[in-house]
């Protein structure tokens, strides 16, 4: 009987996911109330409460799923014997690939992913670590075989090369290029992350130090 009981929340949680997935980009998300999604997902509104505390939280746990089929797919398609930057451009394109599929919903996941709801932080920091540690270990690789310097913080990395996915991606939907100058764009910019801007004769020519993630914030210095 448990065994039914646990099917049919399953099924439920499913349901209401699957009418967030089809009206949050049909009617935008501030536009569609937690009714629109019951009446889609044919139960109450109270019973989704009982499995989401707010829309943002549904948006999250579809960004959650997101992330989980696109590490499906990069494992799929990705050679670990391949150099770092086509390692990396599988994974980026792994996601650049929802985004033309879906292209309205991968722009309220970004939004959300660049700009969470402070309900949805903690939550929000879950999915990307999750999502940074395969780029982490992507660069681990790069370390052991020398292609990558071994002093470079993995995370500071990480999210260096994230940050430059990110550009590629806004100028693409801005319309300031095409998918396939998307790629090549990308691929210049992990290329430059990967090298960086010093030349040989700098002391600073790598990142060696971590980035101080607690302590970013913007100065008059840096506009």
């Amino acid at each position: 009987m448990s065994g039914k009981r646990e099917q049919h929340k399953q099924q439920t949680r499913q349901a209401i996911l699957d009418a967030a997935r089809l009206l949050f980009p049909q009617q935008g998300f501030d536009q569609t109330r937690i009714e629109d999604l019951a009446r889609q997902a044919r139960i109450g509104k109270g019973t989704i409460y009982s499995y989401f505390d707010s829309k943002e939280q549904i948006l999250i746990e579809l960004l959650a799923d997101n992330r989980l089929q696109i590490m499906d797919q990069f494992r799929q398609q990705n050679d670990p014997q391949s150099t770092v930057p086509q390692q990396l451009m599988t994974l980026f394109l792994c996601q650049f690939d929802f985004c033309r599929q879906h292209k309205e919903l991968a722009r309220l996941m970004f939004r959300e992913s660049m700009f969470p709801a402070q309900p949805t932080m903690d939550h929000r920091h879950q999915v990307d670590l999750s999502y940074l540690q395969a780029v982490m270990e992507i660069l681990a690789t790069g370390q052991k075989r020398a292609e990558i310097a071994a002093e470079l913080d993995l995370l500071s990395g990480a999210i260096v090369l994230h940050a430059h996915y990110c550009m590629a991606v806004s100028g693409w939907y801005i319309g300031y290029y095409d998918s396939d100058q998307f790629t090549h764009n990308l691929r210049q910019l992990i290329t430059l992350a990967l090298n960086g801007y010093a030349g040989t004769n700098s002391p600073e020519s790598s990142l060696s130090s971590p980035l101080q993630i607690a302590q970013i914030s913007p100065t008059t210095e840096a506009l």
